[in-house]
C-alpha cells in the first residue's frame, strides 16, 4: 500500500525527545510514518527525521530491521576514526548489522530513518547481553554521497537518470539497491518496480513532486509496498531529485 507525506506538514510536528542511545542530551524529532519503538517488529513501515544537538553522541548499535539513514543537514561522524560525513549521504546497514558511534558537529546532524518495519528498539552493543540478541544477517553497511544539482540545471534537465548508490548492487538476488532519480521540470517518471523486493521509500532531495494530483515538497516521502506497482510522478517547475531506497526481501 503506498504512503505519502507531505514533508514541511511532518516538520511541523517535531519535537524535543531524549534517547537511551544518548541519555544526556537531546534531539529533535519529526514523526513521518509509524510508532516508537514497542519490543516487538511491527509489520508497518516506521520513518522519520532526527536532528542531533551539538556534538551530541549516539552510541553504537544494531537494530533488527534493514534501514536506511539519509544525512540531509550538518555534519558527523559514522564509526570510530572515521572522516566527517556530510549531508546528502546516505547510509544502509542490514538488520543485526551494528554501526556508529554517530558523533554530530558543532553545527549539529541531522537525518532521515527510513525502516519497512518498525523497529523493536536499538541493541546497544555495549551492554550484557547484546550478543543473545543478534541473529544471522548478511552485515552489509554502505555509506554513498550524493551530488545534487544547482537550481538552474535541475529545472533545465531535458532527460531523466537512475543512478545506483550501493556498488554492484544488481548482484544481489534479495533486490537491495538504493537509487538517485533525477528529472527536469514537468517530466512524468516511473521509478524501479518494487516487486520482489521488501518495499521503497522515495525522498524528495531536491525540488518537488506531483503524486496523484498532490504536490510533495523538499524532504516530502513516500512508501511504496513489495506488492505494489512502479511508482509513477511528475516532477515539479523546479525539477526535482528522488532518493529512492529498496529493501532486501525477507524471506
Amino acid at each position: 500500500m503506498v504512503q505519502a507525506i507531505n514533508g514541511p506538514q511532518a516538520i511541523a510536528g517535531r519535537i524535543s525527545v531524549t534517547s537511551k542511545l544518548s541519555p544526556d542530551a537531546a534531539y529533535w524529532r519529526s514523526g513521518y510514518m509509524g510508532g516508537r519503538p514497542s519490543g516487538v517488529v511491527v509489520d508497518d513501515p516506521q520513518a522519520f527525521l532526527l536532528e542531533m544537538s551539538a556534538q551530541q553522541k549516539l552510541v553504537a548499535h544494531f537494530h533488527e530491521v534493514d534501514q536506511f539513514q539519509i544525512f540531509v543537514g550538518g555534519s558527523g561522524v559514522i564509526g570510530r576514526n572515521k572522516p566527517a560525513t556530510m549531508a546528502n549521504t546516505m547510509h544502509y546497514a542490514d538488520h543485526h548489522t551494528a554501526y556508529g558511534p554517530i558523533v554530530a558537529s558543532a553545527q549539529g546532524f541531522s537525518y532521515f530513518t527510513l525502516r519497512a518495519q518498525t523497529d523493536a528498539g536499538a541493541v546497544e552493543i555495549d551492554k550484557p547481553g547484546y550478543r543473545e540478541k543478534l541473529k544471522p544477517s548478511k552485515k552489509r553497511h554502505f555509506l554513498s554521497e550524493m551530488v545534487l544539482s544547482t537550481a538552474p540545471v535541475l529545472a533545465d534537465r531535458q532527460t531523466s537518470s537512475l543512478e545506483a548508490l550501493i556498488p554492484n548492487q544488481d548482484q544481489y538476488d534479495d533486490r537491495l539497491g538504493a537509487y538517485l532519480l533525477r528529472a527536469g521540470a514537468g517530466m512524468t517518471v516511473s521509478g524501479p518496480d518494487p516487486r520482489g523486493s521488501g518495499g521503497q521509500y522515495y525522498l524528495v532531495m531536491n525540488g518537488g513532486l506531483t503524486f496523484k494530483g498532490a504536490d510533495y515538497p523538499l524532504w516530502s516521502l513516500l512508501f511504496i509496498g513489495p506488492n505494489d506497482e512502479a511508482c509513477t510522478f511528475t516532477a515539479g517547475a523546479a525539477g526535482v531529485e528522488v532518493f529512492i531506497g529498496q529493501y532486501p526481501r525477507r524471506d
